[in-house]
């Protein structure tokens, strides 16, 4: 009678926004309007993201792509620091690359399992 009722559908993905920008939070990242934000970087849309997680170590033998697009012909100069792992949020054409602390590395995949929706390993490259 007063007010709006919101549906249960919309009252699952507010719980599951909620979750998400806690989660974010305790990885080292911000969530805001439904949006994954950095400095510097444009930001990615909560809803149809995918989340990868790399160690600094294996993350700097190679220079992938997303450096690529984020910093242009500087990639090959860049240096990771190997006691640091990276978040990679894509979605669609928008790409954020975040670098965190390895302590925080059980928090970056819990975020990484709730958003993707299964559970997110690293993959090493030998």
């Amino acid at each position: 009678m007063f007010g709006n009722k919101k549906s249960d559908e919309e009252k699952a993905a507010a719980k599951r926004m909620r979750q998400i920008t806690t989660a974010s939070a305790a990885a080292g990242l911000t969530v805001i309007g439904g949006q994954f934000r950095a400095p510097n970087q444009n930001p990615v849309p909560v809803d149809g993201a995918r989340i990868t997680i790399e160690r600094g170590e294996e993350a700097g033998k190679r220079v992938t792509a997303t450096r690529v697009l984020l910093t242009g012909l500087f990639a090959l100069a860049l240096k990771k620091d190997m006691n640091q792992m990276f978040i990679t949020i894509e979605n669609g054409d928008q790409v954020m690359l975040c670098p965190i602390p390895a302590k925080k590395e059980p928090q970056a995949r819990i975020l990484a399992t709730m958003v993707n929706g299964e559970a997110t390993g690293i993959s090493k490259t030998e």
